[in-house]
């Protein structure tokens, strides 16, 4: 194999990645808005432990939706 295709194929598994997180991140931001809106409105406490453990997982795909889009930045050469 020769450069030019090992690079493809490193850029194909950053934007593999990169097209799942950042709208995973999006999509549990609404998720975690509705628990949270849950909570103040019933005071139920399922919802305040629920939005907790959501916002761990929030911030594990938002940092993995950051991490792929810098990399995919230095991959256009757009640095």
């Amino acid at each position: 194999m020769d450069v030019e295709i090992l690079a493809r194929i490193q850029f194909a598994f950053t934007v593999a990645f990169h097209y799942i997180y950042p709208p995973l991140s999006i999509g549990l931001g609404l998720v975690m808005v509705f628990m949270e809106g849950q909570y103040l409105r019933t005071k139920e406490p399922i919802y305040e432990q629920m939005a907790r453990f959501w916002t761990k997982i929030f911030a594990l795909t938002f940092g993995i939706g950051v991490a792929t889009g810098i990399v995919m930045e230095f991959e256009f050469g757009t640095n």
